[in-house]
């Protein structure tokens, strides 16, 4: 057993010691090698969701870190393992920052650590910190984009995901190539040629991603904001974000979805992100009750849990199918389950939702009901039943 994991199942045997997970930090920051899990799709780090939080997969040993990748082949993503020495170990850390990671999981598959990113490097915080010293990087559009691709390839693409992308384009700043000089706010960005011979714009989400393009400073690079990009798509032309990276294409199609998306959501999306995911906890007197409440109300189908984070929160989801009901139905039995619902002992914020609002209807895609009213038709033998 090597150290990390030795310092790994002694903080689980020790009931969570912080002077142990100290330790673990300490390793993590300071040991000669790590491996993290990376996806050849985007060219990043391989995303994941866990609690609704976006994670990343680092490993103490390569066997560890292999293993897992197999493990990932079996669902249908394709990841790889990618080494990091000490010398870049920071760099590493930082690059989990400009991609959007809140948390990373320490030899997952194993005995496993989850770790704030906050507790392995220092983030600078927008509010206190002068912004010139801010980084130029887009985390929301790297770690959406990273995980849309990611399930493009696995064929799990659900609506929010790409809602999630298509906003946080819209909402994003990037840097552009310019040549020559800037003339009444006009600029010339080189072309970029694909391997099927059509010229693109490319645009990047951080000085990272740009310096892939233009690793001799040829050009200069300016940082522009999303209208450029709707300007280039409706005048029949074609845009590529991070070309060497999640390679994201935007012609007039995208510029109208991205439209279409910005007046469907309030705010443009701005705020109003939210994670759907599978709670790994779900207290069974909340269900036991749940089962009671539904049972003896009307017009209920059947009672989804799943897990919700949004505003940087999370909370469990209980939506309630109420079938054909009409929405005035539907709201009385909605206040019907939050009123029976209060006097439920709990630690845990819980929502109540309809299964035939938004949320409702993401929730319950490839939920198993831990409620369901059986119907039985009396005027069919009961031999037959």
């Amino acid at each position: 057993m090597g150290k990390m994991q030795e310092l790994i199942t002694a903080y689980i045997e020790s009931d969570e010691s912080k002077e142990i997970k100290d330790q673990i930090i300490k390793e993590i920051q300071t040991c000669e090698k790590v491996w993290t899990a990376f996806s050849p799709i985007t060219k990043n780090h391989f995303v994941d969701y866990v609690q609704g939080r976006p994670t990343a997969f680092l490993f103490s040993e390569k066997e560890i870190c292999q293993q897992y990748c197999n493990h990932m082949k079996e669902s249908g993503f394709t990841v790889g393992t990618a080494e990091c020495s000490l010398d870049n170990r920071l760099g590493l850390l930082a690059d989990y920052h400009r991609s959007g990671f809140e948390c990373v999981i320490v030899d997952n598959g194993k005995n496993y650590i989850i770790l704030e990113l906050t507790d392995l490097i220092n983030i600078p915080d927008p509010e206190t910190t002068p912004k010139e010293r801010m980084p130029f990087i887009n985390p929301s559009l790297i770690c959406s984009a990273d995980r849309f691709f990611q399930c493009l390839e696995n064929k799990t693409i659900t609506g929010d995901k790409e809602i999630n992308l298509l906003l946080d384009t819209y909402n994003a700043k990037f840097l552009i190539p310019v040549e020559g000089e800037i003339e009444d706010g006009n600029v010339t960005i080189p072309a970029l040629e694909r391997s099927d011979g059509l010229k693109v714009a490319p645009f990047f989400t951080d000085l990272s991603e740009y310096r892939k393009f233009d690793s001799k400073e040829k050009f200069k690079a300016i940082v522009t904001d999303y209208t450029q990009i709707e300007s280039i798509c409706n005048n029949g032309g074609t845009v590529v974000i991070n070309p060497m990276g999640f390679n994201f294409t935007l012609e007039k199609k995208t510029i109208d979805a991205i439209r279409n998306a910005v007046n469907t959501v309030p705010g443009g999306g701005k705020g109003n992100r939210a994670v759907i995911y599978m709670p790994d906890r779900v207290p069974k007197v909340l269900i036991d009750t749940l089962n009671t409440i539904f049972d003896g109300i009307d017009g209920i189908v059947s009672g989804h849990v799943r897990g919700l984070r949004k505003d940087n929160e999370s909370q469990l989801l209980i939506v309630a199918d109420c079938g054909d009901s009409d929405a005035e139905t539907t709201e009385a039995i909605m206040n019907e389950i939050r009123e029976q619902a209060k006097g439920i002992d709990i630690k845990e914020k819980v929502e109540y939702v309809a299964g035939s609002t938004a949320i409702g209807r993401t929730a319950m895609i490839e939920s198993r009901p831990f409620f369901e009213r059986i119907v039985v038709d009396v005027s069919v033998p009961p031999e037959n039943v």
